[in-house]
Order: C-alpha cells, then structure tokens, then sequence
C-alpha cells in the first residue's frame, strides 16, 4: 500500500469500490500488458452540482486552450494509482482531496504501439476556496452544468475537448451522481 510519507503527504479516504486501484502502475501494468501508460482524470463538483473544468493552456503543445478535467499521467513515484491522482488533482488545481467517492469511468487511446489507459474519479475536496490553477498547465477554469458540457457553451464561452471520449465522461460523472442521488 502507501508509505507513510506519501500517506501524510496525500491523505484521503476511498470509497471500497475503488480500492483495485490502490496498486502501483507498475503492477496495474504488469496485469493489464494490452496498456503501457496510465492516466488519471478527475471529477470535482460544486455546491451546485457544477463540474469543475480547466482551459489547457495556450503554450501547451498538444491541444492547448482546450477544456478537460484535472489529471495527468501516474508517475512512478505514486505509490498507488489513487495517489496519483489525488497528486495530479493538489498540482493541476491546488484541490486537496479529501474522499474518492467513485470510478466515473476509463478510456483507452494511442496509436496501436503505445496503449494509454485514463480512469476516471470522483473526488470530494477540503476546500474549494484554495483553487489555484498551474499556470504552467493551465490558463482558466469554470463550473459547468450537465446542460453547459452537452451544448458545449457555458455562457460566452465555448468548450472545445480533446475527443468525443472527453466529453462522454465528463456527462458519466452527471449521470453516476444523479443515480446516487436517487437512491
């Protein structure tokens, strides 16, 4: 599991469905051989039940000034996937998770000689007063509602994403919610 260090460093707690992914990306690799790199996306909601969404930032190479969630790849360092993420999430955003509530979802790219896996979480965090962007990765963000990340608009501003993936998951974190909700 998690050393002490990273464990002070990162603490939160996790929801039991999610616990196949405290494990390193090594080990993750070592049983999933079809993926080479893994990845991280997370979902973080409002009081509001608005999705937090960030602008890649335009000196980016790859896509930049487009609209995605927090995330990056899980580096070897993280003791476990989780950790990693919730590493991504406090570097990318400032956020300190305090809960992962659930998978969201994952998604596979590459070009056939590199396989990437992204999974997905939904995190709670300790305060949404501390969000504070990396202006290195990314220039801004908005909360956005199921209806704004469908229509792709959120007032003037017009969201594009990387893929039709990027917006499928962002409208699963919707729906996993509103299925919680109703329970």
């Amino acid at each position: 599991m998690a050393s002490s260090s990273e464990e002070s460093r990162y603490p939160f707690e996790c929801d039991p469905s999610v616990h196949k992914y405290q494990v390193s990306e090594k080990e993750y690799l070592g049983q999933n051989s079809q993926h080479h790199v893994v990845c991280v996306g997370i979902t973080i909601f409002n009081e509001e039940n608005k999705l937090l969404l960030v602008q890649r930032a335009k000196s980016e190479k790859a896509f930049p000034c487009f609209w995605e969630i927090p995330g990056g790849k899980v580096d070897e360092p993280d003791t476990t996937i989780l950790h990693g993420a919730v590493r991504e999430l406090k570097e990318e955003t400032g956020l300190e998770a305090t809960r992962i509530v659930r998978k969201v979802g994952t998604f596979e790219f590459g070009d056939g000689a590199v396989r990437w896996v992204k999974h997905i979480f939904e995190m709670e965090v300790k305060s949404l007063a501390t969000l504070a962007l990396d202006p290195v990765e990314h220039d801004a963000y908005l909360w956005a509602s199921e209806e704004e990340v469908k229509a792709e608009q959120v007032g003037e501003v017009k969201l594009k994403y990387i893929s039709p993936d990027n917006k499928f998951i962002k409208l699963e974190a919707f729906r996993h919610r509103r299925e919680t909700a109703s329970l």
